[in-house]
């Protein structure tokens, strides 16, 4: 890399802005905005031209933030990394850092992953230069997940301004308290720059707002206030700008020998005062308008933030915690059970609910009854607090703690506290259910637009948000009852929508939600969604691409919301994929379905154009196309096919083909070929589990002339960082050894059912026989089984393999030694021999 190109490309810019300000002073705002945008785009290169890591994300904070960098101003930066990673990336980050020096850039830095920031987001410098953050380049998702850590933070609104305040006084202090000094700080005295953006702080964080001008909207800030404050900015801007063309660093200190030469700069001439002295007393005019506006601002903070603000005649704000104005609130109006907590969504920065008002509400609770939620006064308000923009989960969260939504919904009531017995669910149901609600939410939130894409992409166009926070709600609400929950609790939201008037549409959209709810996870895990045919059934059951929507929506915020490892890049993609190909169904087959032959020779086609325009011989192509079966084309994607072709082709002289990439469904994909041998796949899984790896799926094939395809597809792992896994596996399988030990536990529980159930089902379709395995995770399951179906002659074509919780939910789609489904006599075997085995 030629570091002189880029000290050439800093240099240049720099120089172009001293020679923009020299020639236009007044454009100090272009100016200052340029070198931000100018060392955005210089950061972003070299970024780029190391090779720097996409899971790193390069992250502007402070000034720098702000998109205002003076021309010698710090370039604040952090680093953010994965979770404990910091070794992994010391050695890249180095490299990128020294090179930012070797340039001349002066850098202030940070390197961080999201516990690092938890853990320093307590100090008050740490958490204003967060506050200002901005991703530069690399990974938005982590750069969100650490802008969440604000929100979680212990910092409310009350402690920064208070934090700030007592900054800004001793700040003031170290000035003597005035603005007129004579070689005045333009940053740090009185009335300076610093004051300006300690108002926007606070701001900030109180009003979530992101410039002084929203603080107009917010009443907050007169239109004049703010002219005068954007005026005298510039103006402090241009003198600061200027300090640092003569210093030829960063200097703030206004002092004698420079305030003549700025003066010059600026423009000023002498006439009846000199021009230094008129420029001076511009300058104190200045500072002195900033201070004044600055006290009357942070005093009307304190006021609102600290102390009192009215909402109406039931309710006051008083130091964060939201207050009944009198003691009979909740007697003499029983809808404020419900207000209350409509008005602590409203105000994102109300702490929770005054001690006196919680007894109230405690002593007054018997009144929210049975027919409580009928009343439609009632009824308006908390369909009015399902629609807010803001706050619905701390208003919900809140509302369970104290008691009233268990009250307000009867059949909530039954869930609170309700632990789940099956090792799948972390939390009880009603902690889960909010769980639920929360992950909704965050789908509608700019801030974590990319945590999700495709989740928050449907959002933006969710014509009722209500409707899928009811089917969140009401999802799970039916635990406990005996009987089937989603039937129950489809049934328990179709009365709540009805009793809250609903249009019907609505209701029997919320109903079909919950009774259809686990639908979705059990199709894309269980199922082969590469199957035209099982498109078809679940498109048959979701209808219209509005219901697939929500339905989507649901089954990832609700897996989300089961324990903390359910989640992976495996269980995303299957959704997002069944997702993509329902939809697709819907818009364009409208129910007709192609039949299988259709299908495969139209996919085989495709593969052979493809091939062509890849530079492969048609002949060749031809030769291992025709020893493929129908079956191929079915289940492998084009990309899948062209890697194959590639991989036959080039390594056609070789017994053993091992290769492994990273696939459409962030998995990573290890596709071997060799002879057809019996134990063959019992070798590949035994070879992978040994090896510490976890599989997620398995496609076994053979061809026509007896070559074994098989795909194996695991998660991704840092153990993958230390291995050669294609070489591995390869000199694995020349070996002979088939030995295996039984399986055994990965986990002690002794008050849970260890049970192992065993199922079997015919696939028409295919003509074969589905096992079905339902047992507890343990170490070496999946190989056991491989090991079995060697033993018995058992053929496999393919496999689900789904870990839910602490619970193997597995189906293979296998054969008898004659290809044909297991008659009676094996399928008893074979779970006999499964059940001693496992």
């Amino acid at each position: 890399m030629n570091i002189e190109i880029y000290k050439t490309e800093y240099n240049k810019l720099q120089s172009s802005l001293v020679d923009g300000f020299l020639n236009s002073a007044e454009a100090v705002e272009g100016f200052v905005l340029a070198r931000s945008s100018g060392v955005d785009n210089l950061l972003r290169s070299i970024w780029k031209d190391l090779n720097m890591s996409d899971k790193l994300a390069l992250v502007a904070v402070g000034g720098y933030g702000r998109a205002e960098l003076h021309l010698y101003s710090d370039i604040d930066l952090l680093i953010l990394i994965p979770k404990n990673s910091h070794d992994k990336h010391q050695e890249s980050i180095s490299k990128f850092l020294t090179l930012l020096w070797d340039i001349g850039l002066e850098i202030g830095h940070a390197t961080r992953d999201v516990n690092d920031c938890i853990e320093e987001i307590k100090d008050l410098s740490i958490v204003t230069n967060l506050l200002e953050s901005r991703v530069i380049t690399g990974s938005e998702s982590l750069f969100y997940r650490m802008k969440s850590v604000i929100v979680s933070s212990e910092w409310s609104s009350q402690s920064f301004f208070v934090e700030k305040q007592k900054e800004q006084h001793n700040r003031h202090v170290s000035f003597d308290n005035t603005a007129y000094n004579l070689e005045p700080n333009v940053k740090e005295s009185p009335g300076g720059l610093r004051d300006i953006q300690t108002v926007a702080w606070v701001a900030k964080f109180y009003f979530d707002v992101n410039s002084l001008h929203d603080l107009v909207e917010k009443g907050y800030l007169s239109k004049t206030e703010y002219e005068v404050l954007k005026t005298s900015q510039l103006f402090l801007w241009k003198v600061r700008y200027a300090l640092h063309i003569i210093a030829k660093r960063r200097e703030d200190r206004l002092v004698f020998q420079h305030q003549k030469e700025i003066a010059d700069m600026l423009g000023y001439i002498d006439r009846d005062s000199l021009a230094v002295e008129s420029f001076m007393k511009d300058y104190y005019q200045t500072v002195t308008k900033v201070a004044r506006i600055s006290d009357i601002l942070m005093q009307l903070l304190e006021d609102r933030v600290l102390n009192t603000q009215n909402i109406n005649s039931r309710f006051v704000i008083s130091y964060g915690y939201i207050k009944a104005t009198n003691a009979d609130v909740f007697t003499k109006y029983p809808s404020a059970f419900i207000e209350i907590f409509l008005l602590i969504a409203k105000h994102s920065y109300v702490r929770g609910i005054n001690a006196s008002t919680l007894r109230q509400m405690q002593l007054s609770i018997d009144l929210v009854d049975s027919n409580y939620h009928k009343d439609v006064s009632n009824n308006r308000l908390f369909v009015e607090l399902l629609q807010q923009k803001h706050g619905i989960n701390k208003a919900l969260k809140l509302m369970n703690r104290y008691g009233v939504l268990e009250r307000y919904i009867p059949a909530f009531g039954k869930i609170v506290g309700l632990m789940q017995y099956d090792l799948f669910h972390e939390y009880t149901v009603d902690q889960h259910t909010l769980f639920v609600i929360r992950n909704l939410r965050r789908f509608f939130v700019p801030e974590y637009a990319k945590e999700f894409e495709l989740c928050s992409e449907i959002a933006i166009n969710i014509d009722r948000p209500e409707v899928l926070l009811l089917s969140g709600l009401f999802h799970d609400i039916a635990k406990g009852r005996g009987g089937n929950h989603a039937l129950l609790g489809a049934d328990d939201a179709s009365e709540f929508c009805k009793t809250h008037k609903f249009r019907n549409e609505d209701v029997s959209l919320v109903s079909n939600l919950v009774k259809q709810h686990l639908l979705m996870s059990q199709v894309a895990q269980k199922e082969d969604i590469d199957d035209i045919e099982v498109i078809a059934r679940f498109a048959s059951k979701v209808k219209t691409i509005r219901f697939l929507e929500y339905l989507y929506l649901l089954t990832v915020a609700d897996i989300r919301s089961t324990k903390a490892d359910l989640w992976n890049d495996w269980k995303d993609s299957l959704l997002k994929s069944l997702f993509k190909k329902t939809k697709k169904y819907i818009e364009e087959f409208k129910g007709k379905i192609p039949s299988v032959d259709e299908i495969a020779k139209v996919a085989k086609a495709l593969a052979v154009e493809n091939a062509a325009q890849h530079g492969y011989a048609l002949d060749i192509v031809e030769n291992i196309f025709t020893t493929l079966p129908k079956d191929y084309f079915l289940r492998y994607e084009l990309d899948d096919v062209l890697w194959h072709l590639y991989l036959v082709d080039k390594f056609q002289d070789k017994e053993i083909i091992v290769n492994s990439r990273l696939s459409q469904y962030n998995v990573i994909d290890i596709f071997v070929m060799c002879d057809d041998r019996k134990g063959l796949f019992f070798k590949l899984v035994s070879i992978i589990e040994k090896l510490g790896l976890e599989i997620v799926d398995a496609k076994i094939l053979t061809t026509k002339d007896k070559k074994a395809y098989n795909t194996i597809s695991i998660l991704q792992s840092e153990i993958l960082q230390h291995l050669d896994l294609n070489h591995e596996i390869e000199n694995e399988l020349i070996s002979s050894d088939i030995s295996i030990g039984k399986a055994s536990d990965k986990y002690i529980h002794r008050f849970f059912d260890h049970k192992i159930k065993i199922n079997f089902a015919l696939n028409k379709k295919w003509n074969m026989t589905e096992l079905h395995i339902n047992v507890i995770d343990k170490q070496g399951i999946l190989s056991n089984i491989a090991y079995v179906f060697y033993e018995l002659g058992i053929i496999l074509v393919n496999a689900r393999i789904a870990t839910i919780g602490e619970r193997v939910e597995d189906v293979f789609f296998i054969y008898n030694k004659q290809r044909k489904p297991l008659i009676n006599s094996e399928q008893k075997e074979l779970k006999l021999t499964l059940e001693e085995r496992l």
